[in-house]
């Protein structure tokens, strides 16, 4: 009887208000409760049944859905997105279910997402993608963990998946990089992003796509002074009508960037983000000559070293004509330049340029809209204070990256940087409401006193990834701890800083779980935890890897967590059978879960 008042009352809701519920679900919850629960309820989520997402589903709702829902909506399903980042061994059950007849329960699959999927786990889902007749897209976002003697196979194993039906591919920057073959040849990929590791690379990369249309291009990694690119030699794209490329790991001088241009005749749109020694790729007047003249958007950012003899500012500016009006400034230790409006979806800027950067508020800048994922590099003697005016800008910011540095050890240095923040007055922010993620990366510790300010703006944040230390400091201060309590849902303990006398135990835990109440996947890293030694009785002795293991499922059983990753020493019982060994040790006995341990990273994974 209060089942039916329950649903009598739903029901009253017009489809307008539902839908506006379902914006604030996740799609597992919406297909778990809505679908087949009467005719209206499931036409009305028609679109959720369309564009499918398993992003954070248990594994008790990726069974459900898996055996109940998919086969029922598998015709109708446009697109899928498969979360190994969150729900853990999410693929594992996915292929128990479909590898055989993929093409037959989704015949009308046209798009596939993969998320925090590593070599093995992708090599065997691309396996199972044949006689697919409609899909002809796959977007990777997270491939971790791709030795270099394996990013050519997976590589040739993507390109060529579904019969080479595929014509798009998009591998997101924060993937492995990936390697072309000087054979290789995909006429079918049209539209393409990708890491290669560096500019020789380039050349077996244009050879191998005669025919793409749209090409997203970033050089991943540090490259010596000695590399030069002047003499590669790439073939002409002529069907290639939308170019990018980022390199802000290397050097770039004219000739370099000059080769490649010219292989590009018949390009429309061309963006580029790079660091540069050359003067002269900071004039307007003597790159712009170099684009084709097919080119209609041109969209440019450069780091450029000021030990080079440049121009004064105001000579690069009117070095560029008012078809493509730039913004530029400079401190001691970088300059940068950019058009006009901003263009680039990921930002980064050291923090010696960062206040002269937050001068610029006029909208024409671009940050306000176009900034997604915001990366600020912090001297150790520096707090935020300098960063928060860019930070203000970006108004549509989903991810905070914070990298601490350790450079400038002088005395001077100290009290320049000193001087600095004491007569710097720190803006108002304003109500970030896209911001969702924040990491923190340093091996040192830092004052953030700033970052209460961060916390307050950010009323829809869900995610920290912070060493130990950090973490336990910021928790420790009760206006953050009331801040954060009720809205993290995900939490990285990374290892403590180098110089931090605190590393992650069970009674940080215990401070953690009783403090954020609402977590729902945790990844700690506690390799510096010995395994337990051997008893007669096979007793777990405190304090010890396994004992850490026990007492953070004990810890957050009541947060219904659904993963749990921890990055330890291994004992052989774990190594050799994972579920076994927490079955046997640990709250989870009755409980339905998976688990896996992960040799290469020595990483035990558990999804619940």
């Amino acid at each position: 009887m209060e089942r039916f008042s329950i649903e009598s009352k739903l029901e009253i809701l017009p489809d307008e208000i539902l839908l506006e519920i379902c914006q604030y679900l996740l799609c597992v919850d919406i297909l778990q409760s809505f679908y087949g629960l009467n005719s209206r309820m499931t036409r009305m989520i028609t679109k959720y049944c369309h564009h499918v997402s398993l992003h954070k589903a248990s594994i008790t709702q990726s069974s459900y859905l898996c055996t109940n829902v998919l086969p029922q909506i598998g015709s109708h399903i446009r697109s899928l997105l498969i979360d190994r980042c969150y729900s853990v061994m999410q693929q594992e059950l996915f292929m128990e279910h479909f590898s055989k007849n993929m093409s037959i329960i989704f015949p009308n699959l046209k798009k596939i997402s993969l998320v925090g999927f590593q070599h093995a786990h992708i090599m065997t889902f691309f396996e199972s993608l044949h006689d697919l007749n409609k899909l002809v897209e796959i977007r990777i976002y997270d491939l971790f963990g791709i030795q270099e003697d394996h990013q050519t196979t997976v590589l040739q194993t993507l390109l060529q998946a579904n019969n080479n039906l595929l014509t798009s591919v998009l591998i997101n920057n924060g993937s492995s990089c990936l390697k072309f073959n000087d054979t290789d040849c995909y006429a079918n990929i049209i539209r393409l992003r990708i890491k290669i590791k560096t500019i020789m690379e380039l050349p077996s990369l244009f050879t191998a796509l005669p025919y793409i249309r749209h090409l997203d291009v970033t050089l991943g990694e540090d490259e010596n002074d000695d590399m030069m690119g002047d003499e590669i030699n790439v073939c002409s794209l002529h069907y290639l009508i939308d170019f990018q490329l980022r390199s802000t790991k290397r050097w770039w001088r004219l000739e370099e960037l000059s080769r490649i241009l010219a292989q590009l005749p018949n390009v429309q749109t061309i963006s580029l983000f790079l660091c540069v020694t050359d003067s002269r790729l900071v004039r307007g007047n003597t790159l712009l000559p170099l684009l084709s003249s097919t080119v209609r958007q041109f969209h440019y950012a450069v780091f450029y070293a000021p030990v080079t003899s440049f121009d004064e500012t105001k000579t690069i500016i009117t070095s560029w004509p008012s078809s493509h009006p730039i913004t530029c400034c400079s401190s001691d230790d970088y300059g940068f330049l950019h058009t006009l409006p901003w263009y680039f979806k990921c930002m980064s800027f050291p923090t010696s340029i960062g206040k002269l950067m937050s001068s610029q508020t006029n909208r024409e800048i671009g940050y306000e809209t176009r900034v997604k994922k915001l990366e600020v590099i912090v001297d150790k003697n520096l707090t935020l204070a300098m960063s928060l005016s860019v930070i203000a800008q970006c108004h549509q910011m989903r991810q905070l990256v914070i990298f601490v540095t350790s450079d400038d050890n002088s005395a001077k240095g100290m009290y320049n940087a000193r001087n600095k923040v004491e007569q710097y007055r720190s803006p108002c922010l304003p109500t970030l409401y896209q911001l969702t993620q924040i990491y923190i990366y340093a091996s040192i510790p830092v004052d953030f006193t700033h970052l209460f300010s961060i916390f307050v703006a950010a009323p829809n944040l869900l995610r920290l990834d912070l060493p130990c230390d950090y973490l336990i400091h910021l928790l420790e201060n009760q206006q953050i701890r009331d801040l954060l309590k009720q809205s993290i849902k995900s939490l990285v303990i990374l290892d403590g800083t180098a110089s931090s006398l605190i590393k992650l135990n069970e009674e940080h835990i215990h401070f953690i779980a009783s403090t954020l109440t609402n977590l729902c996947d945790v990844y700690a890293d506690i390799k510096h935890l010995t395994p337990s030694p051997k008893t007669e009785l096979n007793e777990i002795t405190t304090p010890s890897m396994e004992s850490m293991v026990k007492c953070l499922l004990s810890e957050f059983k009541t947060h219904k967590l659904i993963s749990l990753v921890v990055d330890i020493q291994p004992n052989e019982n774990i190594v050799t059978n994972a579920k076994q060994w927490l079955q046997e040790n640990t709250i989870l006995q009755q409980e339905q879960f998976n688990a896996d341990f992960n040799r290469e990273l020595k990483r035990l994974v558990i999804w619940m």
